[in-house]
């Protein structure tokens, strides 16, 4: 395995550094605003004060703030830090570490990942099970209890160690990792919590790749499947033993099953052999959003209903259904947002 070397300086370069304030300025253009504008009025100035904090090991994480947020039926408890410096060092080293690191998985893996999308996953997916032909397709799902807050912090370190050479990068990463207000696990709001997840489940993509199993992964949720029963089994106890050496815990509810029973449920996608579904839940909340927008067309559930056509997009029924709960096509409707858009703006948020 090749080890990554002299990055350290890369990561912390001038360079480096605007182009993840440029970055960030764009994604935080509303939330950060007041910052952006502090932190900008003097760019070259701050940029160097960041540069000099991180060449002399200065640099420290500044507290987090913490919230809960609802997110698909599960309450999930978010830490994040505020300062934007903080933003535009974690930015820093996803786009130089981050992107070695995502180089060292496998292809099948995709979460937080750019260029990899949840659609191009369900399309290779399907591609996959369509090769089978008539051969029998037995699919293994898992996922684990609480991933994020689950990670060992020194077993994630351990397995940095073996692929980092550049020991300022490894101390870098370490402050970071040790600065987290949770005593086991990663938080959930920090931009390069989902990079360090994702490189903290390869040694699970690379067991299931050595036994020649289809396998594909998004975050923490698993699919794995193949026309041999038996070999899957053998993938499970395998699966079970790293599990445990890596202290993480597989849910309950993790089966083997033929895919003619409930087809691949996976990233809100139902993959079956001749077609592609979306699961039932999101088709029940969108019937549920046009239903309110039909009664009172807003702007706010304009965009909400607009913002969940992506689901549909890619299918093949999916026009039809978008057709059958809104009442027109997406290029209607979209003319339809515009028009409420221009009655009743967006409005922009005051942060302080």
């Amino acid at each position: 395995m090749k080890r990554m070397n002299t990055i350290f300086d890369d990561m912390i370069s001038i360079e480096t550094l605007r182009k993840a304030f440029i970055k960030m300025k764009k994604k935080n253009k509303k939330k950060h605003r007041r910052r952006v504008a502090q932190f900008e009025k003097n760019l070259e100035e701050n940029l160097q004060k960041l540069h000099k904090k991180l060449a002399n090991g200065t640099w420290k994480m500044h507290e987090y703030k913490h919230m809960f947020r609802m997110e698909c039926g599960k309450m999930r408890e978010i830490y994040y830090s505020a300062n934007f410096s903080d933003l535009i060092v974690q930015c820093a080293i996803g786009i130089t570490l981050g992107v070695k690191l995502n180089h060292c998985l496998i292809e099948d893996t995709y979460a937080g990942i750019p260029g990899k999308s949840l659609h191009k996953a369900m399309k290779r997916i399907f591609r996959k099970v369509k090769s089978f032909g008539n051969k029998p397709i037995y699919c293994y799902k898992i996922d684990f209890k609480q991933f994020y807050a689950s990670i060992n912090h020194d077993i994630l370190k351990n397995m940095l160690k073996r692929k980092i050479k550049d020991k300022r990068a490894l101390a870098l990463l370490f402050n970071i990792i040790d600065n987290c207000p949770i005593p086991v696990g990663l938080p959930i709001g920090n931009l390069i919590s989902p990079i360090l997840a994702n490189f903290f489940l390869n040694p699970v993509d690379r067991l299931a790749k050595n036994m020649g199993l289809c396998y594909y992964r998004y975050n923490d949720d698993i699919v794995a499947f193949c026309d041999s029963k038996d070999k899957l089994h053998e993938f499970q106890n395998q699966l079970h033993v790293l599990a445990d050496e890596m202290q993480l815990t597989i849910k309950k509810n993790e089966q083997i099953f033929p895919i003619e029973r409930f087809g691949i449920d996976i990233m809100g996608f139902i993959i079956q052999r001749n077609r592609v579904l979306v699961r039932r839940r999101i088709e029940r909340h969108i019937r549920k959003n046009a239903r309110k927008f039909k009664l009172h067309p807003t702007a706010h559930r304009a965009r909400a209903l607009s913002s969940q056509w992506g689901w549909f997009s890619r299918i093949k029924s999916g026009k039809a259904f978008w057709f059958k709960n809104i009442g027109c096509t997406m290029k209607n409707f979209s003319k339809l947002q515009r028009s409420l858009n221009i009655l009743c703006p967006t409005p922009i948020l005051q942060t302080a």
